[in-house]
């Protein structure tokens, strides 16, 4: 009788601390999920202001047609570099789902496009700086939308 109680309490033992080494797992893995979303969470935001305060530059130039075109050419190509885009889109990428790396590669490179336009010489209401735009505003739309997905909880 003895033998069965010790068996008894044995098993019980472990039966409870493997259920509290599961718990713990678990619990673990759950933090560990909602601290790497947040860490995307800020990253993808950091990113996101970054281009639109380059954005904001840019457009600003390509409205400032009393300034020579060089001088505008200069405001525009200085926003990647005032604002940090590109360190914070590297930054995004290391630690983002390949999807929302490929859109936040896809939103800088629209951006680009939208400072060469204005770099050339094209103010805001020329066709050319209207399209080029345009095409960033759906870039960063569609990586505003990947990343929402990619923040969602499993």
């Amino acid at each position: 009788m003895e033998w069965t109680a010790l068996v008894a309490t044995v098993v019980g033992a472990v039966i409870g601390v493997g259920t509290t080494l599961v718990t713990e797992r678990v619990n673990w893995r759950r933090n560990s999920d909602e601290q790497d979303r947040e860490t995307l969470r800020t990253t993808a935001a950091q990113f996101l202001e970054a281009l639109t305060e380059a954005r904001d530059t840019i457009s600003d130039a390509s409205r400032s047609e009393h300034l020579p075109v060089d001088e505008r050419a200069q405001h525009a190509r200085a926003a990647f570099l005032t604002h940090g885009v590109h360190a914070k889109q590297y930054q995004l990428e290391l630690l983002a789902p390949p999807e929302v790396a490929e859109c936040a590669r896809d939103a800088a490179h629209q951006l680009v496009l939208y400072r060469d336009a204005v770099a050339a010489g094209h103010l805001r209401d020329d066709a050319a700086c209207t399209q080029a735009r345009r095409a960033f505003r759906e870039a960063r739309q569609k990586l505003m939308g990947t990343l929402r997905a990619s923040l969602v909880r499993p």
